[in-house]
């Protein structure tokens, strides 16, 4: 039976996940601080560890450091709740599993749970498979149709993009994975392509010169590692690899690799290190602006009544009239920095999502900027009422969609469409502007960053950051694609149904 360690120190929690887990027919360990739980680690090496990140004494991010000192294979399972996302960031750097935010759906710990046990088979799998390669192939004339199957198997099975080269770099294996991962076929690759050719320049020989030094796992071992190849169509995918040299009486003859995508994890972590910037700047920003607002009412005020004294003065009226219009302008910068970092309650009701979006048209359609866009409107009408707060939803939509008038220079199509995907609703604006570079996309959503001309008046870099933590309290998120002269796409995915009170969409953050 499985074993599953279950570490958190309020009991009511515990109480409800090992009922819950037993029902589905694990056996449950419990603990309540980090020493007795690492005391039944010791003893009972379950199959999972859950994990608390805030336990009385240890923390839990210490109790993963000591599990994974005791095993470096152990699946640890993080379980944190609201205000630990810098916890859960490093948890991720140590190398757990997985982790979930409270409360924890019964849906969702099971999948994470099922994950790690099938991870478990797999790692075992493949060091089984690793181990028993050289004998395998010295005794292929005798079990060479058995080895070819059992190879097949686990190869194909495998989740991870697998390649096995000859010495030289000759591709020789390229599973099902590999071709997901990178985009070639199989007979585009075995016996036809050598392995430089899916690294950066150079990289390959780095790599090789690793596995053959002592520094991450011994001679001939290259234990996890972030590296970079490179896709069919020249693009670059982040990887995590790990690598051994196959061995024939005593010489090299090849080495096999197994490369794990880690774009999503890199992105999650940067979705998470964003929103804990967010909630920092913005206390920071309201902090500031209200110090500020107190001294610049006083500027115009005293502005406005020296204009009335001197109106018969016209150069001096001038000199006051530049002070009041560009104290007005700091005035309009300080209410955006503390728009940005309100934190007022929502009012959320349900809605049809796209009378909230007509709403915005209607506002917008008929403003000079409009004139010369062609509006393409593509609504999916099985989406149901979604509960949010029209007037914030409204400000999100106007950002988005003033910002793309701004791309199209006056001309072009914008595209707003609406889809249902999975209980999710999907809201896209896509214009075919200049659009961005990936540096840009990067930055977009941070605070004061912006494209626009300030001294003009063209914005603060605050509408995006304002939009996602708005979007962010509704349970939802943005994702943007761009390419220079192909336009931007911006997706928002809000929860529908049930939905709406687990989270966010799937691989998607808590903040």
């Amino acid at each position: 039976m499985t074993k599953i360690l279950l570490v958190d120190d309020e009991a009511s929690i515990r109480n409800m996940m090992r009922m819950t887990l037993e029902l589905d027919g694990y056996q449950v360990l419990v603990a309540e601080n980090g020493p007795t739980a690492l005391k039944i680690f010791r003893e009972t090496s379950p199959d999972v560890v859950l994990l608390d990140v805030r336990l009385p004494g240890i923390d839990g991010i210490e109790v993963l450091s000591r599990i994974k000192a005791i095993d470096a294979d152990a699946e640890v399972v993080i379980i944190t709740g609201h205000g630990d996302m810098d916890m859960a960031v490093e948890a991720l750097r140590k190398e757990a599993s997985n982790f979930l935010a409270k409360p924890v759906s019964e849906e969702l710990l099971g999948l994470s749970i099922k994950r790690s046990l099938e991870k478990i088979a797999l790692r075992n799998k493949l060091k089984q498979y690793t181990r028993n390669l050289e004998t395998l192939v010295r005794e292929a004339n005798v079990e060479l149709e058995k080895a070819y199957q059992f190879r097949e198997n686990i190869i194909e099975n495998c989740p991870d993009a697998l390649v096995c080269i000859r010495k030289g770099g000759e591709i020789i294996i390229f599973n099902s994975a590999a071709e997901r991962l990178l985009g070639y076929k199989k007979h585009e690759v075995i016996g036809k392509m050598n392995i430089v050719s899916i690294y950066p320049q150079g990289v390959a020989k780095q790599i090789m010169k690793l596995m053959r030094s002592n520094d991450l796992g011994g001679p001939g071992i290259l234990q996890k590692r972030e590296a970079t190849l490179i896709d069919k169509w020249g693009k670059e995918i982040p990887v995590s690899i790990s690598a051994a040299i196959l061995y024939d009486s005593g010489q090299e003859s090849g080495s096999v690799g197994v490369f794990t995508d880690i774009r999503e994890k890199l992105k999650l972590e940067k979705q998470l290190l964003r929103s804990e910037k967010l909630s920092s700047l913005g206390k920071l920003s309201a902090g500031i602006a209200h110090e500020i607002n107190q001294p610049l009412t006083g500027v115009l005020t005293f502005a406005h009544l020296l204009l009335r004294k001197y109106k018969g003065d016209e150069r001096t009226r001038k000199d006051l009239e530049t002070i009041v219009r560009e104290t007005t302008r700091i005035r309009g910068i300080v209410q955006g920095i503390l728009d940005f970092a309100r934190e007022t309650r929502m009012q959320k009701k349900p809605y049809r999502i796209e009378k909230v979006l007509d709403q915005t048209l209607e506002i917008i359609v008929h403003q000079q900027r409009f004139f010369g866009i062609a509006l393409e409107k593509d609504y999916d009408p099985s989406i149901p009422e979604i509960v949010v707060d029209s007037n914030l939803m409204e400000q999100v939509f106007m950002n988005i969609i003033l910002n793309a008038l701004d791309a199209m220079d006056g001309t072009g199509t914008l595209r707003v469409t609406t889809r249902l995907r999975d209980q999710w609703a999907e809201v896209s604006f896509q214009d075919s502007g200049h659009g961005m570079p990936e540096e840009i996309l990067d930055k977009i959503f941070d605070p004061f960053f912006t494209t626009k001309d300030s001294t003009e008046g063209m914005g603060m870099g605050l509408g995006l950051a304002v939009s996602y933590g708005i979007v962010r309290g509704h349970n939802g998120d943005i994702q943007v694609t761009s390419k220079p002269g192909e336009g931007t796409t911006f997706t928002l995915r809000l929860p529908v149904g049930e939905a709406a009170t687990e989270g966010p969409p799937p691989g998607y953050n808590l903040d």
